[in-house]
């Protein structure tokens, strides 16, 4: 992305020490790969993070969950947005996706819709729920990445977001954390409320998590290479979210330790680590996706 783009992005970081360290390596890769796009950290310590361009010390998180999220919009000091979860790693230049992202006001990656009959964890019932808010369907999506711009629409979705939060019984929206529920959700209901039905689909070039991953996940930071296999299909994200569990997967940690050295390891060395992880620092079924 050039100098003057005009889409910062921010990340957001705050309690354990270990989502502070997750934010930095965020940022070591997007000064990797984008070394003149801007980054902002959100984040409850007043300590300086390089290699950060700016921070912000939010003034009340006493949410402290992924509700927090919702908060966004108002700590961005960007005109345009892209919000990326502190455990995600930028893989290679994402220019062209972002550009494609900014043709709407405010939107996650979707590509899919849930409605009357079908299910999802954090919710009792969809089609009560998309009912109830006088949606046509539910987007689903992963909440490693959104993106806004300061505008009447994207402001409507903050707020509609926070609208869903005080009717969380009424909805049936269930706890995604200890703060409650999960940002995704919010968003979700929102924009079901809103009536914004066809949303950013990357096809599987911008952000993705494995989750659900089929098969090996292959990450090579320095050769700007990612892929693995998800729904079918192979995808090849600028973008990958090592949310819950996978934030041990071993292509996380190598790409952590690689960017903090600032090289790519050995081969020998590379293999040495995701041993280690294997042996015994991982779930059985984090463990089977070894590449």
């Amino acid at each position: 992305m050039s100098q003057n783009s005009k889409v910062g992005f921010i990340t957001m970081a705050y309690g354990r020490e270990k989502y502070l360290d997750q934010a930095v390596a965020l940022a070591r890769s997007v000064k990797l790969h984008m070394p003149d796009q801007p980054i902002v950290l959100v984040t409850d310590r007043k300590d300086k993070y390089p290699p950060f361009d700016d921070q912000i010390v939010m003034e009340d998180y006493s949410l402290a969950g992924t509700v927090l999220k919702t908060l966004i919009y108002e700590y961005s000091p960007f005109e345009e947005t892209m919000f990326i979860d502190s455990d995600c790693l930028l893989t290679r230049d994402c220019s062209k996706q972002v550009e494609e992202i900014r043709a709407w006001d405010f939107s996650p990656v979707v590509n899919t819709y849930l409605g009357e009959g079908d299910e999802d964890l954090w919710l009792e019932d969809v089609g009560a729920a998309v009912s109830r808010v006088g949606g046509k369907n539910f987007p689903k999506f992963n909440g490693g990445i959104y993106f806004f711009r300061k505008s009447e629409a994207a402001k409507a979705v903050f707020d509609t977001a926070e609208e869903m939060r005080a009717r969380q019984q009424e909805l049936g929206i269930l706890d995604f954390d200890a703060a409650g529920p999960g940002e995704e959700t919010l968003f979700g209901l929102a924009m079901a409320k809103l009536g914004m039905d066809k949303l950013y689909d990357d096809g599987g070039r911008l952000m993705r998590t494995p989750l659900n991953a089929t098969g090996p996940v292959h990450l090579d930071v320095y050769a700007s290479e990612c892929y693995f296999e998800k729904q079918g299909k192979l995808v090849e994200p600028a973008i990958v979210h090592f949310c819950g569990e996978w934030i041990d997967h071993p292509a996380y940690r190598i790409a952590v330790d690689e960017l903090a050295q600032g090289k790519r390891m050995s081969s020998p060395k590379r293999a040495a680590i995701s041993a280690r992880y294997k042996a015994g620092k991982l779930t059985e079924k984090v463990a089977s996706k070894f590449a």
